[in-house]
Protein backbone atom coordinates (compact mmCIF):
# COMPACT_ATOMS: atom_id res chain seq x y z
CA UNK A 1 0.00 0.00 0.00
CA UNK A 2 2.87 2.36 0.83
CA UNK A 3 4.57 1.60 -2.50
CA UNK A 4 1.31 2.15 -4.39
CA UNK A 5 0.88 5.48 -2.60
CA UNK A 6 4.39 6.66 -3.55
CA UNK A 7 4.03 5.54 -7.18
CA UNK A 8 0.54 7.04 -7.41
CA UNK A 9 1.72 10.35 -6.00
CA UNK A 10 4.69 10.51 -8.38
CA UNK A 11 2.50 9.66 -11.38
CA UNK A 12 -0.09 12.25 -10.38
CA UNK A 13 2.67 14.80 -9.83
CA UNK A 14 4.21 14.03 -13.21
CA UNK A 15 1.06 13.98 -15.34
CA UNK A 16 -0.82 16.76 -13.57
CA UNK A 17 0.97 19.03 -11.11
CA UNK A 18 4.42 19.13 -12.72
CA UNK A 19 3.07 19.76 -16.22
CA UNK A 20 0.88 22.59 -14.92
CA UNK A 21 3.81 24.16 -13.05
CA UNK A 22 6.09 23.88 -16.10
CA UNK A 23 3.45 25.43 -18.38
CA UNK A 24 2.98 28.28 -15.91
CA UNK A 25 6.75 28.87 -15.67
CA UNK A 26 7.10 28.81 -19.47
CA UNK A 27 4.30 31.36 -19.77
CA UNK A 28 6.11 33.66 -17.30
CA UNK A 29 9.36 33.20 -19.22
CA UNK A 30 7.61 34.22 -22.43
CA UNK A 31 6.39 37.35 -20.65
CA UNK A 32 9.99 38.11 -19.64
CA UNK A 33 11.15 37.64 -23.24
CA UNK A 34 8.41 40.00 -24.37
CA UNK A 35 9.57 42.63 -21.84
CA UNK A 36 13.10 42.47 -23.28
CA UNK A 37 11.76 42.78 -26.83
CA UNK A 38 9.70 45.81 -25.80
CA UNK A 39 12.73 47.59 -24.27
CA UNK A 40 14.80 46.80 -27.39
CA UNK A 41 12.04 48.24 -29.57
CA UNK A 42 12.10 51.38 -27.42
CA UNK A 43 15.88 51.65 -27.91
CA UNK A 44 15.41 51.32 -31.67
CA UNK A 45 12.59 53.87 -31.63
CA UNK A 46 14.71 56.32 -29.62
CA UNK A 47 17.63 56.01 -32.06
CA UNK A 48 15.24 56.43 -35.01
CA UNK A 49 13.76 59.55 -33.37
CA UNK A 50 17.22 61.13 -32.89
CA UNK A 51 18.09 60.35 -36.53
CA UNK A 52 14.83 61.92 -37.74
CA UNK A 53 15.59 65.10 -35.80
CA UNK A 54 18.86 65.52 -37.71
CA UNK A 55 17.81 64.12 -41.10
CA UNK A 56 14.81 66.51 -41.24
CA UNK A 57 16.95 69.61 -40.65
CA UNK A 58 17.77 72.13 -43.36
CA UNK A 59 21.28 72.68 -41.94
CA UNK A 60 22.18 69.07 -42.75
CA UNK A 61 21.10 69.52 -46.34
CA UNK A 62 23.11 72.75 -46.49
CA UNK A 63 26.13 70.94 -45.07
CA UNK A 64 25.88 68.24 -47.75
CA UNK A 65 25.91 70.93 -50.43
CA UNK A 66 28.40 73.43 -48.88
CA UNK A 67 30.31 71.26 -46.34
CA UNK A 68 30.46 74.15 -43.89
CA UNK A 69 32.87 73.32 -41.05
CA UNK A 70 31.00 75.53 -38.61
CA UNK A 71 28.07 73.07 -38.75
CA UNK A 72 30.32 70.30 -37.53
CA UNK A 73 31.65 72.40 -34.68
CA UNK A 74 28.21 73.59 -33.62
CA UNK A 75 25.95 70.57 -34.27
CA UNK A 76 28.04 67.38 -34.69
CA UNK A 77 30.60 67.76 -31.96
CA UNK A 78 31.58 65.51 -29.05
CA UNK A 79 28.60 66.72 -27.03
CA UNK A 80 26.27 65.40 -29.76
CA UNK A 81 27.75 61.91 -29.43
CA UNK A 82 27.72 61.91 -25.63
CA UNK A 83 24.24 63.39 -25.15
CA UNK A 84 22.64 60.98 -27.62
CA UNK A 85 24.91 58.02 -26.74
CA UNK A 86 25.95 57.76 -30.39
CA UNK A 87 28.96 55.79 -31.53
CA UNK A 88 28.98 56.91 -35.13
CA UNK A 89 27.54 59.52 -37.50
CA UNK A 90 27.92 59.38 -41.29
CA UNK A 91 26.53 61.76 -43.91
CA UNK A 92 26.26 60.95 -47.62
CA UNK A 93 25.36 63.03 -50.68
CA UNK A 94 22.57 61.99 -53.08
CA UNK A 95 25.11 59.83 -55.02
CA UNK A 96 25.85 57.87 -51.78
CA UNK A 97 29.35 59.34 -51.54
CA UNK A 98 30.59 59.89 -48.00
CA UNK A 99 30.59 63.60 -47.17
CA UNK A 100 31.58 63.28 -43.54
CA UNK A 101 31.74 60.51 -40.98
CA UNK A 102 33.12 59.64 -37.62
CA UNK A 103 33.17 56.58 -35.35
CA UNK A 104 33.49 57.76 -31.76
CA UNK A 105 33.71 56.10 -28.34
CA UNK A 106 31.78 58.54 -26.18
CA UNK A 107 32.83 56.75 -22.97
CA UNK A 108 36.58 57.25 -23.58
CA UNK A 109 36.11 60.34 -25.81
CA UNK A 110 38.27 58.79 -28.56
CA UNK A 111 37.79 58.66 -32.30
CA UNK A 112 37.87 55.15 -33.71
CA UNK A 113 38.66 53.86 -37.21
CA UNK A 114 35.68 52.74 -39.21
CA UNK A 115 37.43 50.55 -41.75
CA UNK A 116 35.25 47.66 -40.57
CA UNK A 117 32.14 49.26 -42.10
CA UNK A 118 33.60 51.45 -44.86
CA UNK A 119 32.82 48.88 -47.52
CA UNK A 120 29.38 48.13 -46.06
CA UNK A 121 27.93 51.61 -46.56
CA UNK A 122 26.13 50.57 -49.74
CA UNK A 123 24.32 47.54 -48.25
CA UNK A 124 23.59 49.50 -45.06
CA UNK A 125 21.87 52.24 -47.06
CA UNK A 126 19.84 49.88 -49.28
CA UNK A 127 16.63 50.31 -47.27
CA UNK A 128 16.96 54.10 -47.34
CA UNK A 129 17.75 54.07 -51.07
CA UNK A 130 14.45 52.25 -51.63
CA UNK A 131 12.54 54.46 -49.21
CA UNK A 132 9.98 57.02 -50.36
CA UNK A 133 11.24 60.54 -51.11
CA UNK A 134 8.17 62.47 -50.01
CA UNK A 135 8.32 61.50 -46.34
CA UNK A 136 11.15 60.77 -43.94
CA UNK A 137 11.39 57.06 -43.07
CA UNK A 138 14.15 55.78 -40.72
CA UNK A 139 15.35 52.14 -40.81
CA UNK A 140 17.04 50.50 -37.82
CA UNK A 141 19.03 47.26 -37.95
CA UNK A 142 21.39 45.28 -35.74
CA UNK A 143 25.00 44.63 -36.72
CA UNK A 144 28.44 43.96 -35.25
CA UNK A 145 31.04 46.74 -35.49
CA UNK A 146 34.61 46.11 -34.31
CA UNK A 147 33.41 42.96 -32.51
CA UNK A 148 30.68 44.79 -30.57
CA UNK A 149 26.89 44.60 -31.11
CA UNK A 150 25.36 47.85 -32.29
CA UNK A 151 22.21 49.48 -33.71
CA UNK A 152 22.48 51.14 -37.11
CA UNK A 153 19.83 53.66 -38.19
CA UNK A 154 19.68 55.08 -41.76
CA UNK A 155 17.44 57.62 -43.43
CA UNK A 156 17.17 59.97 -46.34
CA UNK A 157 17.95 63.63 -45.61
CA UNK A 158 14.85 65.83 -45.99
CA UNK A 159 13.90 69.43 -45.44
CA UNK A 160 12.74 70.70 -42.07
CA UNK A 161 9.16 69.66 -42.78
CA UNK A 162 10.20 66.05 -43.45
CA UNK A 163 9.51 66.24 -47.20
CA UNK A 164 11.69 66.50 -50.31
CA UNK A 165 13.90 63.64 -49.12
CA UNK A 166 16.40 63.75 -52.01
CA UNK A 167 19.22 65.79 -50.42
CA UNK A 168 21.38 62.85 -49.29
CA UNK A 169 21.56 60.15 -46.64
CA UNK A 170 22.43 59.97 -42.98
CA UNK A 171 23.52 57.07 -40.73
CA UNK A 172 23.66 56.88 -36.91
CA UNK A 173 25.38 54.06 -35.04
CA UNK A 174 24.77 53.25 -31.38
CA UNK A 175 26.95 50.61 -29.76
CA UNK A 176 25.09 48.34 -27.37
CA UNK A 177 27.52 48.66 -24.50
CA UNK A 178 27.33 48.37 -20.75
CA UNK A 179 25.07 51.41 -20.40
CA UNK A 180 22.46 50.03 -22.82
CA UNK A 181 22.66 46.57 -21.18
CA UNK A 182 22.25 48.21 -17.77
CA UNK A 183 19.17 49.99 -19.07
CA UNK A 184 17.79 46.66 -20.32
CA UNK A 185 18.41 44.98 -16.98
CA UNK A 186 16.93 47.85 -14.99
CA UNK A 187 13.84 48.12 -17.18
CA UNK A 188 13.11 44.37 -17.23
CA UNK A 189 14.49 43.26 -13.87
CA UNK A 190 16.34 40.42 -15.63
CA UNK A 191 19.92 39.41 -16.18
CA UNK A 192 20.34 40.30 -19.87
CA UNK A 193 23.49 40.19 -21.98
CA UNK A 194 23.91 41.41 -25.58
CA UNK A 195 26.81 39.90 -27.51
CA UNK A 196 28.03 39.31 -31.02
CA UNK A 197 26.84 35.84 -31.95
CA UNK A 198 29.57 33.22 -31.42
CA UNK A 199 29.69 30.21 -33.73
CA UNK A 200 28.95 27.68 -30.94
CA UNK A 201 26.04 29.53 -29.32
CA UNK A 202 23.33 27.15 -30.57
CA UNK A 203 25.02 24.08 -29.16
CA UNK A 204 25.90 25.62 -25.81
CA UNK A 205 24.11 28.49 -24.12
CA UNK A 206 20.96 28.39 -26.22
CA UNK A 207 20.17 24.89 -24.96
CA UNK A 208 20.64 25.66 -21.25
CA UNK A 209 17.49 25.56 -19.12
CA UNK A 210 15.98 28.88 -18.00
CA UNK A 211 17.89 30.72 -20.74
CA UNK A 212 16.35 32.28 -23.84
CA UNK A 213 18.37 33.58 -26.77
CA UNK A 214 17.05 36.16 -29.23
CA UNK A 215 19.01 36.24 -32.49
CA UNK A 216 18.71 39.56 -34.32
CA UNK A 217 19.13 39.90 -38.07
CA UNK A 218 21.51 42.45 -39.58
CA UNK A 219 21.20 44.38 -42.84
CA UNK A 220 21.99 41.16 -44.75
CA UNK A 221 19.32 39.19 -42.86
CA UNK A 222 21.99 37.20 -41.02
CA UNK A 223 21.82 36.63 -37.25
CA UNK A 224 24.84 38.49 -35.86
CA UNK A 225 23.63 39.86 -32.51
CA UNK A 226 22.33 37.71 -29.67
CA UNK A 227 20.36 38.83 -26.64
CA UNK A 228 20.82 36.26 -23.88
CA UNK A 229 18.14 36.33 -21.19
CA UNK A 230 18.64 34.64 -17.83
CA UNK A 231 15.08 34.12 -16.67
CA UNK A 232 14.07 35.15 -13.17
CA UNK A 233 11.27 32.57 -13.26
CA UNK A 234 12.91 29.14 -13.26
CA UNK A 235 11.44 25.90 -14.56
CA UNK A 236 10.43 23.90 -11.48
CA UNK A 237 12.19 20.60 -10.76
CA UNK A 238 10.09 17.47 -10.97
CA UNK A 239 10.12 17.10 -7.19
CA UNK A 240 12.13 18.80 -4.44
CA UNK A 241 14.06 16.89 -1.82
CA UNK A 242 11.87 18.27 0.96
CA UNK A 243 8.71 17.19 -0.86
CA UNK A 244 10.15 13.77 -1.66
CA UNK A 245 11.25 13.33 1.95
CA UNK A 246 7.76 14.19 3.17
CA UNK A 247 6.22 11.65 0.76
CA UNK A 248 8.64 8.95 1.88
CA UNK A 249 8.01 9.76 5.56
CA UNK A 250 4.26 9.48 5.04
CA UNK A 251 4.73 6.22 3.11
CA UNK A 252 6.80 4.76 5.95
CA UNK A 253 4.13 5.83 8.44
CA UNK A 254 1.45 4.17 6.28
CA UNK A 255 3.53 0.99 6.10
CA UNK A 256 4.02 0.76 9.87
CA UNK A 257 0.40 1.69 10.60
CA UNK A 258 -1.02 -0.87 8.16
CA UNK A 259 1.39 -3.51 9.45
CA UNK A 260 0.07 -2.96 12.99
CA UNK A 261 -3.56 -2.99 11.86
CA UNK A 262 -2.99 -6.15 9.79
CA UNK A 263 -1.41 -7.85 12.81
CA UNK A 264 -4.43 -7.02 14.97
CA UNK A 265 -6.81 -8.27 12.29
CA UNK A 266 -4.95 -11.49 11.55
CA UNK A 267 -5.12 -12.90 15.09
CA UNK A 268 -8.88 -13.59 15.11
CA UNK A 269 -8.71 -14.64 11.47
CA UNK A 270 -6.17 -17.30 12.39
CA UNK A 271 -8.60 -18.72 14.90
CA UNK A 272 -11.35 -18.64 12.29
CA UNK A 273 -9.05 -20.42 9.84
CA UNK A 274 -8.39 -23.20 12.35
CA UNK A 275 -12.14 -23.59 12.77
CA UNK A 276 -12.53 -23.63 9.00
CA UNK A 277 -9.95 -26.41 8.69
CA UNK A 278 -12.08 -28.57 10.98
CA UNK A 279 -15.31 -28.18 8.99
CA UNK A 280 -15.14 -31.85 7.93
CA UNK A 281 -15.92 -32.74 11.54
CA UNK A 282 -19.00 -30.56 11.86
CA UNK A 283 -20.32 -30.34 8.30
CA UNK A 284 -20.43 -27.26 6.07
CA UNK A 285 -19.89 -24.80 8.91
CA UNK A 286 -17.00 -23.22 10.81
CA UNK A 287 -18.85 -23.54 14.11
CA UNK A 288 -21.38 -21.48 15.99
CA UNK A 289 -20.88 -17.73 15.84
CA UNK A 290 -21.31 -17.27 19.60
CA UNK A 291 -18.05 -19.15 20.21
CA UNK A 292 -16.11 -16.03 19.07
CA UNK A 293 -15.77 -12.94 21.24
CA UNK A 294 -15.15 -10.23 18.65
CA UNK A 295 -18.26 -8.87 16.94
CA UNK A 296 -16.34 -8.53 13.69
CA UNK A 297 -15.18 -12.15 13.78
CA UNK A 298 -18.69 -13.36 14.74
CA UNK A 299 -20.01 -11.50 11.74
CA UNK A 300 -17.20 -12.95 9.62
CA UNK A 301 -17.98 -16.51 10.78
CA UNK A 302 -21.69 -16.00 10.14
CA UNK A 303 -20.99 -14.85 6.61
CA UNK A 304 -18.56 -17.73 6.04
CA UNK A 305 -21.29 -20.16 7.09
CA UNK A 306 -23.70 -18.45 4.68
CA UNK A 307 -21.13 -18.76 1.91
CA UNK A 308 -20.59 -22.44 2.65
CA UNK A 309 -24.33 -23.13 2.58
CA UNK A 310 -24.61 -21.20 -0.66
CA UNK A 311 -21.67 -23.13 -2.13
CA UNK A 312 -23.30 -26.41 -1.15
CA UNK A 313 -26.54 -25.34 -2.84
CA UNK A 314 -24.67 -24.12 -5.91
CA UNK A 315 -22.73 -27.38 -6.03
CA UNK A 316 -25.93 -29.40 -6.13
CA UNK A 317 -27.27 -27.12 -8.87
CA UNK A 318 -24.05 -27.43 -10.88
CA UNK A 319 -24.08 -31.20 -10.51
CA UNK A 320 -27.62 -31.28 -11.87
CA UNK A 321 -26.70 -28.95 -14.76
CA UNK A 322 -23.66 -31.08 -15.55
CA UNK A 323 -25.85 -34.10 -16.25
CA UNK A 324 -29.02 -32.54 -17.67
CA UNK A 325 -29.97 -30.54 -20.70
CA UNK A 326 -30.87 -27.06 -19.42
CA UNK A 327 -33.64 -26.57 -22.01
CA UNK A 328 -35.51 -29.89 -21.79
CA UNK A 329 -34.44 -31.08 -18.30
CA UNK A 330 -33.70 -34.56 -19.66
CA UNK A 331 -30.21 -36.05 -19.60
CA UNK A 332 -27.39 -34.79 -21.77
CA UNK A 333 -24.57 -36.67 -23.51
CA UNK A 334 -22.50 -36.72 -20.32
CA UNK A 335 -25.30 -38.36 -18.33
CA UNK A 336 -25.93 -40.73 -21.27
CA UNK A 337 -22.34 -41.88 -21.09
CA UNK A 338 -22.58 -42.18 -17.30
CA UNK A 339 -25.79 -44.26 -17.59
CA UNK A 340 -24.14 -46.49 -20.19
CA UNK A 341 -21.16 -47.05 -17.86
CA UNK A 342 -23.51 -48.10 -15.07
CA UNK A 343 -25.04 -50.72 -17.37
CA UNK A 344 -21.57 -51.97 -18.29
CA UNK A 345 -20.64 -52.33 -14.63
CA UNK A 346 -23.57 -54.68 -14.03
CA UNK A 347 -22.59 -58.32 -14.41
CA UNK A 348 -25.93 -59.11 -16.07
CA UNK A 349 -27.65 -56.03 -17.44
CA UNK A 350 -30.27 -58.12 -19.23
CA UNK A 351 -31.71 -56.98 -22.55
CA UNK A 352 -31.18 -53.47 -23.94
CA UNK A 353 -31.88 -51.36 -26.99
CA UNK A 354 -30.99 -47.85 -28.14
CA UNK A 355 -33.58 -45.64 -29.82
CA UNK A 356 -32.69 -42.42 -31.67
CA UNK A 357 -35.60 -39.98 -32.14
CA UNK A 358 -35.61 -37.05 -34.57
CA UNK A 359 -38.40 -34.42 -34.80
CA UNK A 360 -39.59 -34.31 -38.41
CA UNK A 361 -39.11 -31.07 -40.32
CA UNK A 362 -38.13 -29.17 -37.21
CA UNK A 363 -36.15 -26.50 -39.12
CA UNK A 364 -39.23 -25.29 -41.06
CA UNK A 365 -41.04 -25.20 -37.71
CA UNK A 366 -38.36 -22.93 -36.25
CA UNK A 367 -38.26 -20.77 -39.37
CA UNK A 368 -42.03 -20.12 -39.38
CA UNK A 369 -43.04 -20.30 -35.71
CA UNK A 370 -39.84 -18.88 -34.22
CA UNK A 371 -37.18 -20.32 -31.93
CA UNK A 372 -39.15 -19.61 -28.77
CA UNK A 373 -41.98 -21.83 -29.97
CA UNK A 374 -39.38 -24.32 -31.18
CA UNK A 375 -37.81 -24.50 -27.70
CA UNK A 376 -41.26 -25.08 -26.22
CA UNK A 377 -41.81 -28.00 -28.65
CA UNK A 378 -38.45 -29.50 -27.60
CA UNK A 379 -39.48 -29.33 -23.94
CA UNK A 380 -42.86 -30.94 -24.62
CA UNK A 381 -41.39 -33.70 -26.79
CA UNK A 382 -38.73 -34.49 -24.17
CA UNK A 383 -41.36 -34.66 -21.42
CA UNK A 384 -43.62 -36.89 -23.54
CA UNK A 385 -40.73 -39.24 -24.36
CA UNK A 386 -40.12 -39.70 -20.65
CA UNK A 387 -43.81 -40.24 -19.88
CA UNK A 388 -44.60 -42.53 -22.83
CA UNK A 389 -45.75 -45.98 -21.60
CA UNK A 390 -43.07 -48.64 -21.61
CA UNK A 391 -42.47 -52.06 -20.06
CA UNK A 392 -38.74 -51.32 -19.67
CA UNK A 393 -36.45 -49.17 -17.59
CA UNK A 394 -36.17 -46.00 -19.65
CA UNK A 395 -33.44 -43.33 -19.85
CA UNK A 396 -33.98 -40.27 -22.06
CA UNK A 397 -31.22 -37.84 -23.12
CA UNK A 398 -31.06 -35.02 -25.60
CA UNK A 399 -28.56 -36.10 -28.22
CA UNK A 400 -28.23 -32.76 -29.98
CA UNK A 401 -30.48 -30.25 -31.73
CA UNK A 402 -33.87 -31.92 -32.27
CA UNK A 403 -32.50 -35.47 -31.70
CA UNK A 404 -33.06 -37.51 -28.55
CA UNK A 405 -31.62 -40.83 -27.42
CA UNK A 406 -33.70 -43.36 -25.44
CA UNK A 407 -32.00 -46.33 -23.76
CA UNK A 408 -34.30 -49.19 -22.70
CA UNK A 409 -33.31 -52.06 -20.42
CA UNK A 410 -35.31 -55.08 -19.33
CA UNK A 411 -34.81 -58.47 -17.75
CA UNK A 412 -36.75 -60.10 -20.55
CA UNK A 413 -36.61 -59.70 -24.36
CA UNK A 414 -37.83 -56.32 -25.56
CA UNK A 415 -40.39 -55.80 -28.31
CA UNK A 416 -38.30 -53.00 -29.79
CA UNK A 417 -40.71 -52.10 -32.60
CA UNK A 418 -43.58 -51.83 -30.15
CA UNK A 419 -41.49 -49.60 -27.88
CA UNK A 420 -40.62 -47.36 -30.82
CA UNK A 421 -44.26 -47.12 -31.82
CA UNK A 422 -45.22 -46.23 -28.26
CA UNK A 423 -42.87 -43.25 -28.44
CA UNK A 424 -44.13 -42.20 -31.88
CA UNK A 425 -47.80 -42.43 -30.87
CA UNK A 426 -47.11 -40.46 -27.69
CA UNK A 427 -45.83 -37.54 -29.77
CA UNK A 428 -48.65 -37.71 -32.33
CA UNK A 429 -51.19 -37.81 -29.51
CA UNK A 430 -50.01 -34.36 -28.30
CA UNK A 431 -51.25 -32.85 -31.61
CA UNK A 432 -48.74 -30.02 -31.68
CA UNK A 433 -49.66 -28.02 -34.79
CA UNK A 434 -47.11 -28.00 -37.61
CA UNK A 435 -48.72 -26.42 -40.69
CA UNK A 436 -45.44 -26.38 -42.58
CA UNK A 437 -44.75 -30.12 -42.39
CA UNK A 438 -45.31 -31.87 -45.75
CA UNK A 439 -46.30 -35.15 -44.08
CA UNK A 440 -48.68 -34.12 -41.27
CA UNK A 441 -50.55 -31.24 -39.72
CA UNK A 442 -48.91 -32.02 -36.40
CA UNK A 443 -45.47 -32.59 -34.96
CA UNK A 444 -44.23 -36.12 -35.74
CA UNK A 445 -41.02 -38.02 -35.10
CA UNK A 446 -38.86 -40.52 -36.95
CA UNK A 447 -37.48 -43.38 -34.87
CA UNK A 448 -34.41 -45.55 -35.43
CA UNK A 449 -33.85 -48.59 -33.18
CA UNK A 450 -30.74 -50.67 -32.50
CA UNK A 451 -31.60 -53.88 -30.68
CA UNK A 452 -28.66 -55.28 -28.68
CA UNK A 453 -30.61 -58.14 -27.14
CA UNK A 454 -28.56 -59.47 -24.28
CA UNK A 455 -25.23 -58.81 -25.95
CA UNK A 456 -22.44 -56.71 -24.46
CA UNK A 457 -22.68 -52.91 -24.54
CA UNK A 458 -18.95 -52.27 -24.85
CA UNK A 459 -19.10 -50.99 -28.45
CA UNK A 460 -21.14 -47.90 -27.63
CA UNK A 461 -20.05 -45.95 -30.72
CA UNK A 462 -20.93 -48.81 -33.06
CA UNK A 463 -24.34 -49.29 -31.41
CA UNK A 464 -25.14 -45.61 -31.84
CA UNK A 465 -24.08 -45.79 -35.50
CA UNK A 466 -26.46 -48.72 -36.06
CA UNK A 467 -29.31 -46.74 -34.48
CA UNK A 468 -28.37 -43.70 -36.53
CA UNK A 469 -28.50 -45.69 -39.79
CA UNK A 470 -31.93 -47.01 -38.80
CA UNK A 471 -33.07 -43.45 -38.13
CA UNK A 472 -31.73 -42.36 -41.50
CA UNK A 473 -33.70 -45.15 -43.18
CA UNK A 474 -36.89 -44.04 -41.36
CA UNK A 475 -36.40 -40.51 -42.60
CA UNK A 476 -35.61 -41.58 -46.16
CA UNK A 477 -38.75 -43.77 -46.26
CA UNK A 478 -41.04 -40.83 -45.57
CA UNK A 479 -40.58 -40.04 -41.84
CA UNK A 480 -43.14 -40.41 -39.06
CA UNK A 481 -42.27 -44.08 -38.77
CA UNK A 482 -40.20 -46.58 -36.80
CA UNK A 483 -37.34 -48.52 -38.35
CA UNK A 484 -35.54 -51.30 -36.51
CA UNK A 485 -32.02 -52.11 -37.65
CA UNK A 486 -31.36 -55.69 -38.76
CA UNK A 487 -27.64 -55.30 -38.16
CA UNK A 488 -26.01 -57.45 -35.46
Amino acid sequence: MASVFVCGYLLFHYFWLHDAEVDKALAHQQEEVQRVKTVLDLEKSELASVLMDYAAWDDVGDFIRDQNESFLQDSLNAHTFVSNQLSGVFIFDPQVSLVWGQLYDYTTRKTLPYDDIRYKFGPLLVDSLRARTDFITPHVKFMVINGQPALVATSRVCNSEGYNCTQGYMMFIKTIGTDVIATLQQATGLNVDVIAKPSNLTSNRALQPNVSVLEKLDFQNKPTVCIIIQHAIKLPPFITWSEFSAVLAFAVFMFVFNLAVAHLMIQPLKRARKALESTHQYGASVGAEQHFISFEVRDFVMRINDVLRQLESNQRELEWLAEHDSLTSVGNRRSLHKHWQKLLEQADHGYACVILVDIDYFKPYNDHYGHIEGDEVLRKVAKQLKQAPSECDKFVARFGGEEFCVVLRSNKPIDVYHEGEQLRHAIVKMQLAHEHSPISDYITISVGVADMGDETLVAQQDILLVADRALYRAKSLGRNRVEVSDEQ
